[in-house]
């Protein structure tokens, strides 16, 4: 269950960040597309923290009542499924680049937190357009939504069982 809630996050997040975009994209220059950036970034760090730091406060409350602390696989199976839409994404994108179908207008899209950057990156919706540097500078974006939600986890966690000791 709580894979498909960190999906459902994870959706959400993404959905607000389109919104964000579509309502800016009128304003085109660059500022007001750097700050763009920030703010979808921002929505996909902070929608996915606070269910990190929930699912931390369920687990320490199980933990109190059950006297063994929480298995940390859910959270992994949680990171796990944040990050499987945008590395599959990642990967026809690269089998895009070789010239079997388009692909990159379509990523830009399943990945609105970082459709400026990308559009920073190569401003072309063609994946034929991409260089391998380009390419390269986009792979590293499928891990942010895991690591937002996995040491907002670990740091919630350490924190309330700090307290618990008190």
């Amino acid at each position: 269950m709580r894979v498909f809630r960190a999906f459902l996050r994870y959706t959400a997040a993404q959905l607000l960040s389109l919104f964000v975009n579509i309502m800016l994209a009128a304003a085109g220059g660059t500022l007001i597309s750097a700050i763009c950036l920030v703010c979808t970034f921002s929505v996909m760090v902070c929608v996915l923290a606070d269910f990190g730091i929930n699912e931390a406060s369920a687990d320490c409350k199980k933990e109190k009542h059950s006297e063994s602390r929480a298995p940390v696989r859910g959270m992994l199976g949680a990171a796990a499924a944040v990050t499987a839409v945008p590395f599959i994404s990642r990967v026809l994108l690269c089998i895009s680049r070789g010239g079997a179908f388009e692909f990159y207008g379509l990523f830009k899209l399943l990945d609105p937190s970082f459709l400026r950057l990308y559009n920073f990156i190569e401003p072309s919706a063609s994946a034929a357009d991409l260089s391998m540097g380009e390419l390269a500078a986009i792979m590293p974006a499928a891990a942010v939504p895991a690591c937002a939600l996995l040491l907002s986890y670990a740091a919630a966690l350490k924190s309330l069982r700090g307290q618990d000791i008190r």
